[in-house]
């Protein structure tokens, strides 16, 4: 009986550990969904400058078209009241395109960090994150859309993110999205790039305030931007590109797209 007793209180204390364990792991799961919803919230302004890198300020306001979409300003696609951009619209100032940028980073992006659940994010992982749903939607990267629904898949890229991977084959994982229409899209690669450098923490909000918007999309040479075989063919491994972000590499980008005097750089145009 005592030895019954002795086997029931263990399995009790157990269930308890458990029980415990798994509450734990809830919370703390939780915790780190809203962690990282809140700081990409607070780093909104960090995050517009990456993209306003990434996009220019093109169109003065005018609805261009880019990417089988119309957009303004900063790449702009949809107005805050979730109205597309059309061909037809009206010119809005730069405030306004910005206002507009924020609102999109604010209501369309943030709420995606709540499936960046398995621990806290870094606040340059944060921006990388935030860049590459700008890019692809947040949509393609959780496989939900903003009322919660599923409509896909998770991404390689929250996968690999979410089960804590190394910060280099996460940005790896962007690679995955590289075609558009079905063809390999060169500038989509190029921004990959971009991307995983604010991921990795290598372009910061402060080191791209002198930078030349839009101008790493001007080189043809791959190169400066993946490792490439012999045959100057980019390297590929389980299904994705390998970015390359060695010293020289990354020297190169700075000195090919440092903006000169008189030229537009992401200060002036922000």
């Amino acid at each position: 009986m005592k030895r019954k007793s002795i086997i029931f209180a263990l399995a009790v204390m157990l269930f308890a550990f458990a029980s415990c364990n798994k509450n734990s792991n809830e919370t703390f799961s939780e915790d780190s969904a809203a962690y990282n919803e809140q700081r990409a919230s607070e780093l909104s302004e960090e995050i517009f400058r990456f993209i306003a890198l990434i996009e220019g300020d093109k169109g003065e306001g005018k609805p261009y078209y880019c990417g089988a979409r119309w957009m303004v300003w900063y790449g702009v696609t949809v107005k805050p009241d979730g109205s597309l951009i059309k061909k037809n619209d009206a010119p809005v100032s730069k405030v306004v395109g910005k206002e507009w940028c924020l609102y999109h980073i604010q209501n369309r992006l943030v709420p995606f960090f709540k499936y960046f659940d398995k621990h806290r994010l870094s606040d340059e992982q944060i921006i990388g994150c935030a860049l590459f749903m700008y890019n692809v939607g947040g949509e393609s990267v959780t496989g939900y859309n903003l009322k919660g629904e599923k409509v896909g898949e998770q991404s390689r890229f929250l996968q690999a993110v979410n089960a804590g991977e190394k910060d280099e084959y996460c940005v790896n994982c962007m690679t995955r999205y590289r075609k558009s229409g079905g063809k390999r899209a060169n500038g989509l690669l190029k921004r990959h790039w971009v991307q995983g450098a604010a991921y990795l923490g290598i372009l910061t909000p402060e080191n791209i305030l002198g930078l030349r918007p839009e101008q790493f999309y001007k080189t043809k040479n791959f190169g400066n931007y993946y490792w490439l075989d012999r045959k100057r063919n980019m390297i590929e491994k389980d299904g994705l590109y390998q970015l390359r972000y060695d010293s020289v590499t990354v020297n190169t980008f700075f000195n090919m797209n440092l903006a000169d005097d008189g030229q537009k750089s992401v200060e002036l145009i922000i």
